[in-house]
């Protein structure tokens, strides 16, 4: 049955505020299973399965899946299926707990773009990390995830990602591939999480000082936002051998964690 005649026989609208868009491309369901190189022995905790095609798809090749929706009725319609290797937890991703014990798993979703950044936020900020992250999202944050340096795509949300994961650009998705058909492209990207944290305390406040203006000189957005001279961030650029004039989103994530460093030292000592 198509998600359109579901949807009319639960009597039931897709919700913008939900963001709900239902995959429904079969080749795109099996290529994010494909990303996701699942085994037969490990956990899935998949964020809004809606109506369960991604869902049915990952159970195919996985131990269990965990199915984290905040729509009451999508949860209930799940349940019915009383499928014994998937578990339905009706609430918010962004509050509920999904750490499973200690336990590996992986987290594989079609999310409402919404939620992309602070998913991933919380993702890396948890005790327990997934191992692999494979996701759904807008193209242009798909873009942003994977960004170079120099690249005009390049934000926070890139540093964050460098620092606690490989990311991979899969493929981008046209909107004809849900129901209803979303305004702009959208694109898989694979992330291959990195279980040590790779910055410090000086790290993020840093690239986030340098972000929040990236139009200027990052010199003169680390001046205003950290209470540090030009003149001592002059000396702190060429101990990090960072140009005096690049802007934000011209470093590197090694380039960051080098100035991050320096900046340590000077703040520090």
């Amino acid at each position: 049955m198509r998600p359109a005649e579901i949807l009319r026989e639960l009597k039931k609208y897709p919700k913008k505020l939900f963001g709900q868009n239902f995959l429904v491309d079969p080749a795109v369901i099996a290529d994010m299973v494909e990303a996701a190189e699942l085994s037969e022995e490990e956990t899935v905790v998949e964020i809004g399965p809606g109506l369960g095609a991604l869902t049915f798809a990952l159970l195919e090749h996985a131990k269990k899946v965990i199915a984290i929706e905040i729509d009451y009725e999508f949860a209930n319609y799940l349940r019915l299926k009383k499928h014994r290797r998937l578990k339905i937890i009706r609430g918010d991703a962004l509050r509920v707990d999904w750490t499973l014990d200690g336990d590996p798993y992986k987290l594989v979703s079609n999310i409402p773009y919404s939620i992309t950044s602070p998913l991933l936020r919380k993702t890396f900020s948890l005790t327990i990390k997934p191992t692999r992250v494979v996701l759904l999202v807008q193209k242009e944050m798909a873009e942003r995830i994977v960004a170079r340096a120099g690249s005009s795509d390049r934000g926070f949300l890139t540093i964050l990602v460098e620092a606690n994961a490989k990311a991979k650009l899969i493929r981008t998705v046209k909107p004809g591939s849900f129901y209803p058909s979303p305004k702009t492209h959208s694109a898989i990207v694979s992330l291959e999480i990195d279980q040590k944290a790779k910055a410090d305390s000086v790290f993020y406040p840093a690239v986030e000082a340098g972000f929040r203006h990236k139009r200027q000189m990052l010199i003169n957005a680390l001046s205003r936002d950290l209470a540090l001279s030009k003149p001592v961030l002059r000396e702190i650029f060429t101990e990090a051998k960072v140009p005096h004039d690049w802007r934000a989103q011209s470093l590197s994530f090694e380039q960051w964690v080098e100035l991050s460093g320096q900046l340590k030292k000077r703040t520090i000592s």
